[in-house]
């Protein structure tokens, strides 16, 4: 038997439809950063520390963001260094990972 989702009011529901919608924004906004150069990698690891919808960004749209990498080189990163495509950059763990397989 699985959990039922909490039951939302229509405000609610419309609260968090604005909610994940800008946090979408703000995470594209950070990569179109990270692909201009504007942003590092360490400058994105310091802003995910503090910005919640930083971190749920996942590892893979990350490093396809980078310059100079599209997807399939990406993907050869990602298996290289064993990290799932659905992993995201939430944790220090994942950050060190990510890191150590961007700087091979």
């Amino acid at each position: 038997m699985s959990p039922t989702p909490p039951t939302l009011s229509q405000e609610q529901r419309v609260e968090a439809s604005r909610l994940a919608v800008a946090n979408r924004r703000r995470r594209a906004e950070v990569k179109r950063q990270v692909k201009s150069g504007e942003l590092s990698l360490e400058e994105l690891f310091e802003l995910a520390e503090r910005e919640e919808c930083v971190a749920q960004m996942r590892a893979y749209d990350l490093i396809s963001a980078l310059p100079a990498i599209g997807e399939v080189k990406a993907e050869r990163i990602m298996k290289n260094a064993s990290i799932a495509q659905t992993r995201r950059i939430r944790g220090p763990k994942q950050r060190a990972e990510l890191f150590r397989a961007l700087v091979r």
